[in-house]
């Protein structure tokens, strides 16, 4: 636990237009493969059925397959901006940030509003992130 604060600590200075806002990882699920999802709460934006928010993902086996764009290294984890409407429960991708087994900073990738459009599978580990992301109150 202390790694993942560590680590969350130096994710947030990677990911945070602000140095100074700290990210609060709180784990959402585990999927059968043992992917983690994490949601950072202080990022949690809602303005009416809107959300925006950070979501990392850590894969305990190389994932590169998850990525849109093709990289060299070993993916094992992804720092992910959301933005999703609660209503349809689809989200798009607007940033990602690509970590190597070392936790190491491989890439980053800015899609702003060209992002892919999805609608997670309900039931699935992303969209029981989404369902969290949406069931915080309207800022």
């Amino acid at each position: 636990m202390k790694r993942l604060a560590a680590w969350a600590i130096a994710c947030s200075v990677l990911v945070m237009p602000n140095a100074a806002i700290a990210a609060e990882w709180k784990k959402v699920t585990e999927n059968s493969v043992k992917d983690t999802f994490f949601i950072d709460t202080s990022s949690i934006q809602r303005t009416g059925n809107t959300v925006t928010y950070w979501e990392y993902r850590e894969f305990p086996e190389p994932n590169n397959p998850f990525l849109e764009n093709t990289i060299e290294e070993a993916l094992h984890g992804v720092v992910i901006r959301w933005s999703a409407d609660c209503n349809s429960k689809t989200q798009r991708l607007r940033r990602v940030n690509a970590f190597g087994k070392d936790r190491k900073l491989i890439q980053r990738f800015d899609y702003g509003d060209t992002g892919t459009l999805v609608q997670p599978r309900q039931g699935s580990s992303g969209y029981e992130v989404l369902q969290y992301a949406c069931a915080q109150p309207a800022t």
